[in-house]
């Protein structure tokens, strides 16, 4: 059995989620689209091949494990326009966009995947590792709007958590967008 969740969204200039995203939503309603606290066991960020109800098998990234419950995330293309597509003048239908789909499913649902993996789960995958090694009151970097910004991860979230900037303000961010902590003396990309 297999159930698909929907990871948070960003507005890219969409009017009618700008105008949803003015009203600041309440740190409980920005834990519950991060998937609410919870601490993953380990296995977070392996590749696997996920078998559905229907018998199709689709490779994937374990991003959360606790028990019966396995979080995985699977690339779904879709063939729409980009916000680089836009930039660089590409035309609608030309190129295949990945949207990250999560589907909950049974550790029974799971094996390894042996076969090339795709680069964009193996990107997912270095991600999750990030994320999975972080830990809450741990000082971290992570991306605020186009901008680098530092802070402190207060709560772990199934995908992505919650961060105290500088200022004090709480914001939700992906796990994809979060990382440690920049060490003193190490070089800054």
């Amino acid at each position: 059995m297999t159930r698909k969740l929907s990871l948070p969204l960003i507005s890219l200039g969409r009017p009618e989620r700008a105008a949803s995203a003015a009203a600041k939503p309440t740190v409980d309603a920005v834990r519950e689209r991060l998937g609410g606290r919870a601490s993953s066991e380990p296995g977070v960020g392996e590749l696997v091949l996920l078998t559905t109800a229907a018998g199709k098998a689709l490779p994937g990234v374990v991003l959360f494990r606790r028990g019966a419950v396995v979080d995985v995330w699977i690339d779904a293309p879709e063939a729409t326009v980009s916000v680089r597509d836009t930039i660089t003048g590409a035309h609608p239908g030309r190129s295949v966009v990945h949207r990250g789909l999560v589907r909950r499913a049974r550790p029974s649902d799971l094996a390894p995947l042996r076969a090339p993996s795709p680069e964009s789960l193996v990107a997912v995958a270095a991600d999750a590792r990030v994320f999975a090694a972080l830990s809450e009151g741990e000082r971290i970097r992570f991306q605020d709007g186009g901008d680098l910004a530092e802070g402190m991860l207060v709560e772990k979230c199934r995908f992505g958590g919650l961060v105290q900037r500088d200022d004090g303000v709480i914001v939700g961010v992906g796990f994809r967008r979060l990382w440690p902590a920049q060490t003193e003396g190490a070089p800054r990309n």
